[in-house]
């Protein structure tokens, strides 16, 4: 028996589907386990840590420069990265706004979206996170997406508050894995709800705003695939590109120790984070070193040794690093890989003790 399905959502307008009607008791058992899921999901952190996504945080998903183009420009950008030998094609596709004057412009996420987005991850582990129909996501009010951000020295009105958020609703990511053809492709915000005061009956009540995440967020979300990291540290480091190569070793430098190096090369990391490569190699080579200086600053790198310039002729055309963390770094890293194992174990109890319950029923 199939039902005709309208999922309710402030954009969209096309999604009537047939599915199968779920009993009562497959949607109590589905809305028990995102229950779950979402409370193992705050559970991996304290109050000074938040939650990496697999793939989708390392995806070079913001633009570093004119990220404001003109509505007759292509609102697509295509790159790639690799991930574990697997190389995945990524498209951007930017958001399509109203600015001053009633101006109609194309916006690609950068710097204020990321912000906006790992403070929303935050308060989502912080007792706001929420699953709307199978997809995870967070409620809040603007104020507390401010304060989160201010708290934190990233400060915002609400008016680009509310830009940042309806730039990250409108603007779309699609990854592919060039080897087995399989595609995630939704809005960074599949979902959200704006919230505010609301007039009824019994007077004036202030409804909170609801936004669901990419797919690939509930996804890593359920197969417990996301990792702890340090977020006021996250939160500090300014520039793009520096951010990206943190998030990149909280990911898949899960081997970190003191004496054993991550090594990127200059290629990788400017084309993997989006930036790509600027006309002249100088001002690649400083971009890159700017982001090392940074983390080291920071305390993420210890130190940053050249391993090898690699030349056609004479002109350099690519530069492999070995990036030597800090302690500090590596206590991180060891204790994400411990918090993982260990909600992995409770999960795991949980389902057994859920099987027991249903066996003695």
């Amino acid at each position: 028996m199939t039902q005709k399905v309208l999922m309710m959502d402030d954009n969209r307008d096309d999604n009537e589907l047939m599915v199968p009607v779920a009993t009562e008791q497959q949607i109590r058992m589905a809305e028990e386990q995102n229950a779950a899921q979402m409370e193992l999901f705050a559970a991996a952190v304290s109050p000074e840590q938040s939650n990496s996504i697999h793939l989708y945080d390392i995806a070079p998903k913001y633009t570093y420069n004119k990220r404001q183009r003109n509505v007759s420009e292509s609102a697509f950008d295509k790159r790639k990265m690799h991930v574990s030998k697997t190389e995945y094609d990524v498209e951007v596709q930017a958001a399509r706004i109203e600015v001053a004057n009633n101006k109609e412009v194309l916006m690609y996420p950068a710097e204020r979206e990321e912000y906006i987005e790992d403070a929303l991850r935050k308060l989502a582990t912080s007792g706001n996170g929420v699953f709307l129909q199978g997809e995870a996501g967070v409620k809040f009010t603007l104020y507390e997406l401010q304060r989160e951000l201010a708290r934190h020295n990233h400060t915002y009105d609400w008016d680009q508050l509310r830009e940042g958020l309806y730039v990250l609703r409108r603007s779309g990511l699609k990854l592919t894995n060039s080897f087995t053809k399989e595609v995630w492709e939704e809005n960074f915000l599949s979902r959200l709800v704006e919230g505010g005061r609301r007039k009824n009956k019994d007077g004036t009540t202030y409804e909170p705003w609801y936004a669901c995440f990419h797919k690939l967020v509930t996804k890593s979300i359920n197969d417990m695939t996301y990792r702890q990291i340090n977020y006021p540290l996250l939160m500090s480091i300014k520039g793009l590109l520096a951010k990206y190569i943190f998030k990149r070793m909280v990911a898949v430098y899960t081997y970190a120790t003191v004496d054993r190096p991550y090594q990127p090369s200059l290629i990788q990391i400017l084309e993997e984070s989006g930036r790509g490569l600027s006309g002249e190699m100088k001002n690649n080579v400083k971009a890159v070193r700017r982001s090392f200086d940074q983390l080291i600053e920071k305390g993420v790198l210890r130190e940053v040794v050249e391993l090898d310039r690699v030349k056609d002729g004479k002109k350099v055309v690519n530069i492999r690093y070995s990036l030597y963390p800090t302690e500090s770094f590596v206590n991180d890293i060891i204790a994400a890989n411990a918090k993982q194992k260990e909600i992995k174990s409770r999960y795991g109890q949980q389902q057994l003790s859920k099987l027991k319950d249903e066996l003695t029923e």
